[in-house]
């Protein structure tokens, strides 16, 4: 049982954890390896059972409340229902808790361990490749993301909202944790995520990191953003009444377990899985770019338009190459070529852009650009 005040290296008692991981697993013996691995929520250790197989512990290092709780079981609920209805690989869920009021004094889940190690820290990790996948890798991990992606876009509901499984193991859609819901459709989501949308940073602080250049310009247009997006709320989407896609909320490949040869042996961090509306779907996060209505118009080319930096001419090649891929993964699953037009629409990919670094991380930009027809014009005929 945990105590206020208690943090997790206090609150956690290994040994019931332990001995619970015994009771799921038919009585087999096992002990915790002596590694921990700590992320910026949750710390994973792995057990060893007596037969030589191995659970992955994950314990979550803030104390429960009704919001973590929430979290932790709509991640769980996610991934059964990615398990049961795709081929992504995904680590099968063993036993969880969802607060710390039990014996083991934490809420943690013990999921199937994965072999192999994360895209981002293979062959010497961030220091050496800057989180790049290796070229000669690249375009066979891009196309088996590809299918993943098709497959976890080919996941709908009529609701947007988190993932619900419900005591007789259907699965249905239910509230954020912060914007509230389920919305029917995608104008009602939009219009909630702008009364609740509000920027991280101060204008004081947009002034001083700013230091000159067009400050009041980008700050009217961060504090305008909301108010935008809310009186065009019912223009955004194409598709307002869905159905409408699953999203992993940062499918980046810091989340795909990998082997020597990138080939994908598991997707992980599903907390926060959820649907949204199509123009809320966006690349994988290693392809991100930043939409150039909100960038500075100095990094481009007045001429021909293309970006000067050549790190991010490549990520528009790619990002091309990739929706290439998903069409061609479309065709393999025979369902419809929803996610490729979506990737392709630079109106929507801008949008979904905007609308997730605005509360978090709250990057600067010239935010209500994205909606200018002349910017977006311009953007398309490139």
């Amino acid at each position: 049982m945990a105590f206020a005040g208690q943090n997790w290296k206090e609150r956690t008692n290994w040994d019931e954890l332990c001995s619970y991981a015994t009771e799921l697993n038919h009585g087999l013996c096992c002990h915790l390896l002596p590694d921990l691995t700590n992320g910026l929520h949750h710390v994973a250790r792995v057990l060893e059972f007596e037969d030589g197989s191995r659970w992955l512990a994950r314990i979550q290092m803030a104390a429960s409340t009704k919001t973590t709780a929430a979290k932790l079981q709509n991640e769980i609920d996610a991934m059964m229902l990615i398990r049961e209805r795709t081929r992504i690989p995904v680590p099968r869920v063993f036993g969880y808790r969802i607060d710390d009021n039990h014996s083991i004094g934490c809420a943690f889940s013990l999921t199937e361990f994965l072999p192999g190690n994360v895209a981002t820290d293979f062959n010497g990790g961030y220091a050496t490749h800057q989180g790049q996948i290796p070229a000669q890798h690249r375009k066979n991990f891009y196309r088996s993301v590809a299918r993943i992606h098709v497959q976890m876009a080919s996941l709908r509901f009529h609701k947007i909202g988190t993932i619900v499984r419900a005591e007789d193991g259907s699965y249905t859609v239910g509230p954020f944790t912060d914007i509230g819901g389920p919305f029917d459709t995608a104008t009602d989501f939009f219009e909630a995520w702008a009364d609740y949308a509000k920027f991280p940073l101060s204008p004081d602080k947009i002034r001083k990191s700013m230091q000159g250049g067009p400050v009041e310009e980008v700050l009217t247009s961060i504090l305008e953003f909301p108010s935008t997006v809310r009186a065009m709320a019912h223009q955004l989407s194409s598709s307002d009444q869905g159905p409408f896609p699953v999203v992993h909320a940062d499918f980046f490949h810091s989340n795909i377990i990998v082997d020597q040869g990138y080939n994908i042996l598991g997707v992980i961090d599903w907390e926060g899985a959820c649907t949204v509306p199509w123009e809320l779907v966006e690349f994988p996060l290693f392809l991100e770019i930043v939409p150039r209505p909100m960038d500075a118009p100095w990094n481009y080319d007045d001429e021909n338009g293309q970006p000067l930096d050549e790190g991010t001419r490549l990520r528009w090649q790619e990002r091309s190459e990739y929706t290439q891929m998903v069409a061609e993964a479309e065709k393999s699953e025979l369902t419809d070529s929803k996610l490729s037009e979506t990737l392709a629409d630079q109106r929507a990919q801008n949008l979904a852009y905007a609308l997730r670094v605005y509360r978090n991380p709250g990057k600067l930009g010239f935010y209500t650009k994205i909606f200018q027809k002349e910017e977006l014009k311009d953007e398309q005929a490139e």
